[in-house]
Formats: structure tokens, sequence, C-alpha cells
């Protein structure tokens, strides 16, 4: 999972706009960062959903990590709907960073 997380940090936390310019994660003192909180979830959908369509990778966030967010209480979020959700922001380079990642390891074992 370190792999992932540094992955993560490298293509995902350095453009987020929660950081400072030091680059240091700021998100509410309230709340940790669900990107990192959900982590290891996440590269399990994304692992495992074989698609070319985004809407199949969303389908299994809502089900798996959304439906375990305490911010998300009968699947209404309001951090969602305000474009506060790390997850669901960076969503769509989270994918990209896990599948290249995925495809560097499996170019090193050939």
């Amino acid at each position: 999972m370190n792999d992932y997380l540094e992955t993560i940090r490298t293509h995902i936390c350095s453009k987020c706009i929660n950081r400072t310019s030091s680059g240091v994660c700021t998100p509410d003192i309230e709340r940790d960062c669900a990107l990192i909180q959900f982590l290891p979830e996440i590269v399990r959908i994304v692992n495992s959903t074989q698609s070319e369509s985004y809407d199949d990778y969303v389908s299994a966030l809502r089900d798996i990590v959304c439906a375990q967010c305490k911010e998300s209480p009968q699947g209404v979020c309001s951090l969602r709907d305000d474009v506060e959700c790390a997850v669901d922001r960076y969503y769509p380079l989270v994918i990209e960073a896990i599948q290249l990642l995925r495809a560097a390891r499996v170019a090193n074992v050939a």
C-alpha cells in the first residue's frame, strides 16, 4: 500500500487545493482527508474495475467508499455536492495514477 500512497501523494496531493505552498496537506482539522483514509478501498475498486466507462468506477466508489463515509449518511453528501470531497474531486486523477502504477509493476515483471 505504500507504493500507492506515494503515487497518490506525488500525482494528486501535489495538485490538491487544500495544501499549503510548502506542500503540506491542510484538510479540515475535524476530519482526515478521505482520499488517504479510504485509500485501500479505492485501490481495490480501481484494480478490480475493468471498464472503459468512468461511470462504472464512480458507481463502485459510491457503493463501497461513499456508503462507509460518515459525511454521506443515506447516500446524501454535502461535501460532494459542494465539491469539497477530495475523493470525488480528484477521482479521475486517482484512477489514472493507480492504473499507471499497476502498468509499471506489470512492465517490471515482464
